[in-house]
């Protein structure tokens, strides 16, 4: 770690940490992170962190409606403060500059990976502030001796990964077992996509797929989950992956993991549920 004059707690560094690494988080979500009790002290801390420009704060509240959790960011204090104490790529962290600009979708999309990691990876929550502060402190390095590490973009520039770096899902799991590794990659479609650009992403991944060799015999399965806007997309998708998992010849097991926003969000009133993937493998082809 850098030396830094910030006054600062360290709930608050912390805070700002998570901000970089998923970007755009609601209150609700930060006090997951954190696994702090009250609610009233995560509020406390977001509120002077807007008032000394560390954080940006987007609220829009809507009449009529149940009131919906205030979504943060880094501001340009909050960079300096992440620039000047750790070790970071200053390639992504110059495109935090234009977060406060970023479109609803992008906001959500950020806010849904901070879900997968939260409904998906509970028992992991209580470590990860904790992990991403070493990274952050020492420079990122993918710990192969560990059986389970969630990465974001934040660190993609430093993941030993050619598939990451290809496909640029919008989150990668790493996750090892006494059978290998299997690689997990994390990918949240907009709501209103047009199914051209779906079919081109999909398409992108098998053409990827055939001509990197990316192949590994400690490799066990690659597995992709999307989370969809809705069903009639996850049946499109379907019927797409169906044919074209027919023409994969790769010796690692591939699979895709579909489901739909509410499907993930019904998990927050009973996180225990099973969220209901679709799944298509070149297992079953």
């Amino acid at each position: 770690m850098k030396q830094n004059s910030h006054n600062l707690t360290k709930k608050q560094q912390t805070i700002l940490t998570l901000l970089f690494t998923f970007r755009f988080i609601n209150s609700k979500q930060i006090q997951q992170l954190l696994n702090h009790k009250d609610h009233r002290r995560i509020n406390s801390w977001l509120k002077d962190l807007v008032e000394k420009e560390y954080i940006g704060r987007d609220f829009q509240p809507i009449f009529g409606t149940l009131t919906k959790p205030a979504v943060y960011f880094l501001s340009v204090k909050g960079r300096d403060f992440i620039r000047k104490t750790f070790f970071v790529d200053d390639i992504y962290l110059a495109r935090l500059r234009e977060d406060k600009k970023r479109f609803k979708s992008f906001r959500i999309r950020c806010q849904i990976v901070v879900d997968c990691f939260l409904l998906l990876f509970s028992d992991q929550v209580i470590e990860y502030p904790g992990v991403i502060s070493k990274w952050l402190d020492t420079g990122f390095m993918l710990n192969t001796s560990k059986q389970f590490q969630f990465v974001t973009p934040a660190f993609y520039e430093d993941l030993d990964c050619t598939l990451t770096s290809l496909l640029k899902p919008d989150a990668y799991v790493y996750l090892k077992n006494t059978d290998g590794i299997n690689h997990l990659f994390f990918s949240i479609l907009d709501a209103y996509i047009p199914k051209m650009m779906i079919r081109n992403k999909v398409q992108h991944i098998f053409t990827t797929l055939d001509e990197e060799r990316w192949e590994d015999d400690t490799i066990r399965s690659l597995q992709f989950y999307v989370i969809c806007p809705n069903n009639v997309i996850i049946i499109y998708l379907k019927r797409m992956l169906t044919t074209l998992l027919e023409g994969y010849y790769g010796k690692a097991e591939l699979s895709f993991n579909l489901a739909t926003r509410n499907q993930l969000n019904k998990r927050k009133g009973n996180p225990t549920a099973p969220t209901g993937w679709v799944t298509i493998s070149s297992v079953d082809e």
